[in-house]
C-alpha cells in the first residue's frame, strides 16, 4: 500500500492504493508506456479530435448528439444556479450529483480544432523518463 487517499467509491469504499494492469510491471513501467503512447504519432494526429469533444464544438448541441458526446445537464457549465435552490434536500442532491461526477469543462471553440502538424523528432523526444 502506498496509502495516498484518492477519495471514496461510491459505496464509501476508502480508494488508498492503486493496482497496477498485469502489462506493467512496475510504477515506472506503467508512467513510460503511458508516456509513449500520450506522445505517440497516433495519438498527436488525433489530438484535435479530442479537444472537438471536450473543449470544442463537439461538446454540446446536435454534433454532440451525433457525436454520442452528451452528459446529465447538471454536468453543463451554467445548467443550475445552486444560489436559487431554496429546498436543502434539493440542493444537497444537486451538490452530490455535481460533486461524484464532475462537470464538463467550459466551452472554449465553437468550430472544429486544426489537426496537428507533424513536428520531426527532437532530443526530448528520445529521452525515456
Amino acid at each position: 500500500y502506498n496509502n495516498y487517499k484518492f477519495g471514496q467509491t461510491e459505496n464509501e469504499t476508502l480508494v488508498d492504493d492503486v493496482i497496477l494492469p498485469k502489462w506493467a510491471q512496475t510504477p515506472e513501467d506503467f508512467i513510460r508506456m503511458n508516456r509513449a503512447a500520450l506522445e505517440s504519432e497516433f495519438v498527436s494526429s488525433h489530438l484535435h479530435q479530442w479537444i472537438d469533444l471536450i473543449f470544442g464544438y463537439k461538446q454540446r448541441g446536435p454534433e454532440a448528439i451525433r457525436a454520442i458526446n452528451v452528459f446529465y445537464y447538471l454536468t453543463y457549465e451554467g445548467a443550475v444556479n445552486l444560489d436559487s435552490i431554496m429546498n436543502p434536500v434539493d440542493r444537497a442532491a444537486i451538490e452530490k450529483q455535481i460533486k461524484r461526477f464532475g462537470q464538463v469543462p467550459s466551452q472554449l471553440l465553437t468550430e472544429p480544432h486544426p489537426p496537428r502538424n507533424s513536428a520531426a523528432p527532437t532530443v526530448s523526444d528520445k529521452l525515456i523518463f
